[in-house]
């Protein structure tokens, strides 16, 4: 599981343990087990969350999908039927809520309904829960991590030491864009040149170009408008 995929069931669990029908006792995990007779059982009625991988749609922007699925165990009774549908009422309010939802720098944008499965028995002899699980279709965004490479992998590195100045390039064959990062007084300038890696030294580069300002210039007042 990844940080951001633990960060999104916490906002899931939470508002579940906030908001769900007051009869719930308790909010676990998927990786939970529940043998036959197990003493979960008492807690029933509870919920259980699990999370499928999630997979980032658009390329490199930080939004990711994932499946959700909410797990309502209620115990055999002969309120079982209005127990189901009240509860599982509340479980589909909390997450049509989560949209906007947010913490730690992952953002629910939205949930849809995808399947809900027929009441079953979830264990084998010695139980005395059915479960119904609920499945969501989850989108939300995150920040990528520090880690994540925006740009394509460095091919080839050079550092001349009489100049002070390192040469990279991205690209396997000549010829090619070669990257030049000279040390100013303020800092490393960085400037582009195309031709062959071997010839570095003695291309032609180009600083980039500096964005044009959008700002309005602030207005001149002459005395004479002033007076006015």
């Amino acid at each position: 599981m990844t940080d951001r995929q633990a960060i999104l069931r916490g906002i899931i669990e939470g508002a579940l343990r906030a908001a769900a029908d007051p009869s719930v006792t308790t909010v676990l995990q998927d990786w939970d087990y529940y043998p036959p007779g197990d003493t979960a059982q008492p807690l029933a009625p509870f919920l259980v969350v699990g999370l499928t991988d999630d997979i980032p749609y658009g390329i490199g922007i930080g939004l990711y999908r994932c499946s959700a699925q909410v797990m309502i165990a209620v115990a055999d009774s002969p309120s079982i039927r209005d127990d189901f549908d009240r509860i599982r009422a509340s479980v589909r309010s909390v997450m049509d809520s989560l949209a906007h939802s947010s913490a730690w720098g992952v953002t629910i944008g939205g949930t849809l309904e995808q399947g809900c499965t027929q009441p079953d028995v979830i264990t084998e002899d010695g139980d005395i829960i059915l479960a119904q699980t609920v499945t969501y279709r989850v989108w939300f965004e995150s920040p990528l991590p520090p880690s994540a490479v925006l740009h394509p992998d460095i091919y080839l590195v050079a550092y001349d030491p009489d100049t002070g100045v390192t040469y990279t390039t991205t690209q396997a064959a000549d010829p090619r864009r070669i990257d030049r990062w000279s040390p100013t007084p303020s800092g490393v300038m960085l400037s582009h040149g195309f031709g062959a890696w071997d010839a570095r030294a003695g291309l032609t580069y180009t600083a980039p170009v500096q964005p044009l300002s959008t700002s309005l210039p602030p207005p001149v007042i002459t005395p004479a408008a002033a007076d006015q």
